[in-house]
């Protein structure tokens, strides 16, 4: 028990340090302001480390399930300060390290909890993407504090960089002594079904353990297919407004104004919002399914109908005051699809649970990039049309989330779908009494 306090308490640690990605906002804008990006270019910048962390889950999960697993952060201070070449190619290329970094190290965290809590998966799983999404908020607070750039102190984000490239090294390292799964799954009672008719007829898309969907299965389940369409379209969303807050502060603040404090603000609350729906929601994943056998998915359908009310919100914001309220439900929806996701994975097998995670990831760094590269393009349209290099006023952001509602409303529709087909629409609170019996 001491020990599985240790490696979930480590957990938690390495969860904190493994995310660059929400890191960024942080120091975002100064590196755009000092190469002299466009909104586009800082886009795709922004999605570098989101995109080292997904598109390097399969590479990540073949190293965790066979072999067991120079800081990017370290080589982009040295060139924000001029010592190496300030290319774009270079500099995406040392973000996305991180986030390869960043996510080898989370998705052994959490293949290590699918493992050792497996009666209470959805809350382990859930505290630990919470750790995660702290990341954000901690790091935010540190450069804000004791990081602060100013016409006196211009080497502000050099020293954030290099204390993040120092930090993250060595909260990684301390995880590797302790983390590892401690139990198995061959004693658990936890079984998944995701078909409440499964005992009256042999459907195709049943998925009673310990049957494993891994492969070319998860293009064809609608249960992998309704995961991967919110998460494209709740993840996409959300992170490019993570990540261009800093774009948005600045769009919606007068003349001259400074946005480093302000952008903070909204980074750390996100942080916090994200942290918070985690934790939550992963434990009212699995207080629902248990008590009431209500299934994971209809959380994810509720957070896709409130990603529409924020996107439609987003197209009429007039004042930086008026992004609190985008903030906080946007980082809620956001915190719902990894903080419940994992759990939802999971039911599709948990030997293949790394490998399918690994897979699955691809749907949210897609999904972010293209939004992302759909939010500087428009962006540096309406900036064209201002004859600036910086568009101000709503009329610079609100085609994007015009398209985000739409998006929405269509991953709406293959969630319904999944939920039809699956019978999630009935209560499975009799077969989950009935696996409790076993």
């Amino acid at each position: 028990m001491v020990t599985l306090g240790m490696s979930f308490g480590m957990a938690l640690l390495v969860a904190v340090m493994s995310g660059p990605q929400y890191v960024y906002p942080a120091y975002g804008s100064s590196l755009a302001t000092r190469f002299g990006w466009t909104a586009l270019q800082n886009s795709l910048v922004s999605t570098a480390s989101f995109i080292g962390v997904s598109f390097s889950g399969p590479l990540n999960a073949w190293l965790i399930e066979t072999r067991g697993i120079p800081s990017g952060y370290f080589l982009l201070a040295q060139t924000y300060a001029g010592h190496l070449p300030d290319c774009l190619g270079l500099t995406i290329l040392y973000l996305a390290m991180t986030g390869m970094a960043g996510a080898s190290a989370y998705l052994c965290v959490l293949d290590s909890q699918s493992c050792n809590f497996i009666t209470h998966r959805g809350i382990a799983m859930g505290l630990t993407s919470a750790a995660l999404g702290l990341s954000g908020l901690v790091f935010s607070q540190i450069n804000d504090i004791y990081f602060k750039s100013s016409a006196e102190q211009v080497d502000g984000t050099f020293g954030f960089l290099i204390f993040m490239a120092f930090a993250m090294a060595i909260g990684l390292f301390m995880g590797s002594t302790v983390l590892g799964p401690l139990q198995t799954h061959k004693k658990s009672k936890d079984y998944s079904v995701v078909s409440t008719e499964e005992s009256q007829e042999k459907s195709p898309y049943s998925l009673p353990r310990p049957q494993e969907i891994t492969g070319l299965e998860l293009l064809f389940h609608p249960l992998s297919l309704a995961l991967i369409a919110t998460l494209f379209i709740n993840i996409g969303v959300g992170y490019v407004y993570l990540a261009s807050i800093g774009i948005l502060v600045e769009t919606l603040s007068p003349l001259g104004h400074s946005s480093q404090h302000i952008r903070n603000i909204h980074v750390s609350l996100f942080s916090i919002v994200n942290c918070f729906s985690r934790a939550f929601f992963g434990a009212l994943s699995d207080f629902l399914k248990m008590r009431y056998g209500i299934h994971r998915l209809w959380i994810f359908w509720v957070s896709v109908v409130c990603l529409v009310l924020a996107s439609v919100y987003m197209t009429m914001v007039k004042t930086v005051d008026d992004l609190i309220f985008s903030t906080f439900i946007i980082a809620a929806v956001y915190g719902i699809g990894f903080g419940v996701a994992p759990s939802i994975t999971a039911e599709l097998g948990i030997k293949a649970f790394a490998k399918n995670w690994g897979w699955i990831l691809f749907a949210p760094a897609i999904g972010s990039q293209l939004f992302n590269i759909l939010f500087g393009s428009l962006y540096d349209k309406e900036a064209k049309q201002q004859d600036s290099h910086v568009c101000y006023g709503t009329v610079c952001f609100r085609s994007t989330f015009k398209i985000a509602v739409v998006s929405s409303f269509l991953c709406l529709g293959v969630l319904t779908l999944a939920i039809v087909r699956l019978g999630l629409y009935r209560s499975q609170k009799s077969v989950h009494s009935l696996a409790r019996e076993l």
